[in-house]
């Protein structure tokens, strides 16, 4: 599978947290390289977020059934549901 914009954009926060951490002066130092991957990573992955008009968490975004980031399964139509099962009366 080839890299895409939103994976740079993730690997890049990755070692953007990486390179960060080693300027960290923590105490015990495992505690800096873990918040500064983290930020790292949750950077990455709003930006590419953004970028690709997906919402992180919410739901889709306003604007109908064409918008970027809009899931299949929402587009179900509620009025055609199957009646109950009433064979048990």
């Amino acid at each position: 599978m080839p890299l895409r914009l939103h994976h740079v954009m993730v690997i890049g926060g990755l070692v953007a947290g990486i390179v960060a951490a080693r300027f960290m002066d923590t105490d015990p130092p495992l505690l800096g390289w873990l918040f500064a991957v983290g930020a790292g990573l949750a950077g990455g992955a709003f930006l590419a977020a953004i970028v690709s008009g997906d919402a992180l968490a919410g739901g889709p975004p306003p604007g109908g059934p064409d918008a970027p980031g809009h899931p299949a399964w929402f587009d179900e139509d509620e009025a055609t549901s199957t009646p109950p099962d009433d064979s048990r009366d």
